[in-house]
């Protein structure tokens, strides 16, 4: 069989519903994919039309001549916050059936709404939640009708098969990277040459606006002796120089997160990484560890600088302890990103000039404010009993709130903390040239 595993293309660097940003960033989960197919005798591609910046009719032509084709809805990087906007899934699935291809659809909107995405794509199939157990059922050559977690269209009626237990994290092969021309991908604060990395799957927190429906049941995570492969391999067959662990907690599991550091140490290696992980999570002893192995960067979600707003969001944190974590982070000569978002329940005026005024108090290296959504699959969703359209559109915020008045609340925000004279020095006496032209860059991708 020759398959292809394709990622439709995004708008960059945002869509024009998106609250978070469509990051350049390697389709991991089809990489697991093609491995799991190579692995039973398969050719398997992969085509990534967001980083070849290719049209649906694009794809189409260069999928041409697959017996199967796997497309994504959401990369991995954005299952627990997807694309609020499935145009572009649907205008891909609908140009590789006019060309005659064997589609099934797999990630988020498959998920959540697997029959509206059958009628409005016309995919033979769809796999619900993680991906990669029922593509090793198909590579074992099993009829779709027997395939655990998938929904498809039998005599004109559509039928969902059961579910199918949560991946077994340490019985994945090692990702497909060398299927990734990495100079095509990059993070703008890393830079080019990116990979992402995954240890874990899964998130032992509650938090109200993240959804977990591509996550399966329960936290899980790889072996060390796993993740020191998949390293290697990737410092093998690839030319990586930067990357992401995309874990939702990276030093949640705190020994596997030592482990790779400890490699990465011993490998020497050139890789410049982030993680994203809670403040209140870290320590001084841990940070040590992952600056000399090459991390310059933690993605740190603080939500809200109301105590009020961040007790209701499910965050189970506070402002004492995130400062705490943001100080030591910068202490440890590590760099810091900060997440900030508006319109969570309960939050008002005063709530979000809080939170503004919180995030310039902090101090992170960076801050990135967005507006609350409720995600299909989130507790957000599911405590206001919203419904998915049958179009796969869902409300982009909490009822009762208004989006333009959001927008204009992340706008003024992001000119407050980025415009600030202190932030504007430190910059300026950071880097050069280059360096500067990118936090220009970053910061108008920020409030375009």
């Amino acid at each position: 069989m020759k398959a292809v595993l394709a990622k439709p293309c995004w708008d960059y660097p945002k869509g024009r519903s998106e609250s978070t940003y469509n990051r350049v960033w390697t389709p991991l989960e089809l990489a697991n994919c093609a491995a799991i197919l190579r692995g039973a005798g398969h050719e398997a591609a992969i085509i990534d039309a967001q980083a070849l910046c290719l049209s649906p009719e694009a794809l189409a032509g260069r999928a041409a001549g697959a017996d199967l084709v796997i497309l994504t809805s959401t990369g991995i990087d954005r299952w627990q916050c997807p694309y609020n906007d499935a145009r572009p899934f649907v205008e891909a699935a609908l140009a590789l059936r006019k060309a005659g291809l064997t589609v099934v659809a797999t990630g988020f909107y498959g998920t959540v709404n697997p029959s509206a995405v059958i009628n409005l794509t016309g995919a033979h199939a769809v796999i619900r939640g993680e991906p990669e157990g029922a593509v090793a059922d198909i590579a074992a050559g099993r009829n779709l009708g027997d395939t655990a977690g998938m929904t498809f269209r039998r005599a004109g009626q559509i039928t969902d098969n059961p579910d199918r237990p949560a991946v077994d994290l340490t019985g994945l092969p090692i990702p497909a990277f060398e299927l990734f021309d990495l100079k095509r991908y990059f993070y703008e604060i890393l830079g080019r040459d990116f990979l992402l990395f995954e240890a874990t799957r899964g998130c032992p927190y509650a938090c109200v606006f993240c959804s977990r429906e591509m996550y399966g049941k329960g936290f899980r995570k790889k072996t060390p002796e796993q993740m020191a492969a998949e390293i290697d391999y990737a410092l093998e067959k690839t030319r990586v120089r930067t990357a992401y662990f995309i874990d939702l907690e990276f030093t949640v599991a705190r020994e596997l997160a030592e482990s790779v550091c400890r490699h990465l140490v011993k490998r020497a290696s050139p890789i410049a990484w982030c993680c994203q992980t809670r403040a209140d999570n870290l320590d001084e002893e841990l940070l040590a560890l992952m600056k000399r192995a090459g991390c310059r960067l933690i993605h740190v979600g603080v939500e809200s600088g109301a105590e009020g707003v961040l007790s209701t969001s499910g965050k189970a944190t506070t402002k004492d302890a995130i400062c705490r974590g943001v100080r030591m982070i910068e202490a440890a000569g590590i760099e810091s990103l900060a997440f900030f978002m508006f319109g969570l329940p309960g939050e008002t005026d005063a709530d979000r000039e809080e939170t503004t005024r919180f995030a310039i108090g902090l101090e992170p290296t960076y801050a990135s404010f967005h507006f609350a959504t409720p995600y299909p699959g989130s507790r957000l969703f599911d405590e206001m009993s919203l419904e998915m359209g049958e179009d796969l559109s869902f409300p982009l915020v909490p009822p009762g709130r208004d989006l333009k008045e959001l927008k204009s609340w992340v706008s003024r925000a992001t000119r407050r903390f980025y415009l600030r004279p202190s932030f504007v020095a430190r910059h300026l006496a950071k880097g050069g040239p280059r360096h500067w032209v990118r936090q220009v860059r970053l910061f108008l991708s920020y409030v375009r």
